[in-house]
């Protein structure tokens, strides 16, 4: 049973208090920001007992979920279809640089390379580390720390990165309603929907799905709050805050060093290929970055809401980047693990 205790309210007080302060440094996207920085000084500098519920997290996620939905227009959808040559490309050379970095983490420490595989996946973080613990005898501590670093400096640069660049689009901006609380409670049953079918981030998708297909019925909805926005980004950056934990970090210089160098790697080659793709399609550099970038699809998708970029094309690549990670990385990594144990 739920019960939102002083631990939880101690959290969230935290999160808050790192969301005004980032607003008031006039600091990119506060609200998610402010919050994972916050949190996550206090839970590795201090003994205070931090806690958050799923429950918040699946809140931000159903609001992310609905925001991105709203934006799939039919015309929208039909753009997307001049990207598919792009998708696929794009995740070839992902899962080639894969390959590299993860030879190259397994040659420089004492990782085999079928933890260096899992360690270095780009992307499903949850799908992964879930996949390690099934194992029993993987490097949990090791595999955890390079997937939540990974996500950590992918939320914390990326905001920065594009804050600014392109275009500015309206604001996203609507009133509270009994019209827009009843299509959120229907999004959140969309949600649960997609989780129990075992849909990746399903209680994103699963709103992104339903607005969709209200949007291709041609039915209006309302728009959404910024306010809501703000506290979907909260309950997010708190959740993604608590991922690190100080035991996290009791691992080796070399193995810190390299799990640094990994992420970077990605997000540097992600950098440069923006690039490209800003040339060849006309995007702006925000669309374009987090399109490319490695990051998760609910973080990217929260993101390119917030930052004002084309959701529409953000998701369709961080979505396509799922199926490949859930279809194809996944199974390979399963069969090299599988090797090494015979």
């Amino acid at each position: 049973m739920f019960v939102f205790d002083k631990h939880m309210l101690i959290t969230l007080c935290i999160g808050l208090i790192g969301a005004v302060v980032f607003q008031l440094l006039h600091i990119p996207m506060p609200w998610l920001l402010g919050a994972i920085t916050a949190v996550l000084i206090v839970q590795l500098s201090t003994n205070v007992q931090l806690k958050w519920h799923h429950y918040f997290r699946n809140f931000g996620l159903i609001v992310a979920g609905y925001s991105i939905g709203y934006a799939f227009t039919p015309e929208a959808v039909q753009d997307i279809k001049l990207f598919l040559g792009s998708m696929i490309l794009l995740n070839v050379l992902f899962i080639v640089l894969f390959f590299a970095v993860s030879l190259l983490v397994a040659k420089r420490t004492d990782i085999d390379f079928a933890t260096a595989l899992t360690c270095c996946v780009p992307g499903g973080m949850s799908q992964v580390v879930a996949f390690a613990e099934e194992q029993g005898d993987m490097d949990m501590a090791v595999i955890t720390f390079f997937q939540i670093l990974r996500v950590l400096l992918i939320v914390g640069f990326v905001p920065l990165m594009v804050a600014g660049a392109g275009s500015n689009s309206s604001l996203i901006e609507g009133t509270y309603s009994w019209s827009l609380v009843a299509i959120l409670v229907v999004c959140g049953l969309a949600g649960w929907l997609a989780q129990k079918l075992k849909i990746p981030t399903g209680y994103m998708l699963g709103p992104v799905f339903l607005l969709m297909g209200i949007n291709m019925a041609g039915i209006e909805v309302p728009k959404l709050p910024l306010s809501l926005l703000h506290i979907a980004q909260l309950m997010i950056g708190i959740y993604i805050g608590l991922l690190l934990k100080k035991e996290d970090l009791h691992l080796s210089k070399k193995h810190i060093f390299y799990a640094f160098v990994s992420a970077g790697i990605f997000i540097g080659a992600a950098y440069g290929l923006t690039f490209i793709m800003t040339s060849l399609y006309k995007l702006d550099f925000r669309t374009g970055f987090l399109s490319v970038v490695p990051g998760g699809l609910d973080q990217m998708g929260i993101i390119a809401a917030s930052v004002h970029a084309n959701v529409t094309i953000v998701t369709a690549f961080q979505l396509f980047r799922v199926l490949v990670v859930s279809v194809f990385l996944v199974p390979v990594v399963k069969m090299f693990v599988k090797k090494a144990k015979t």
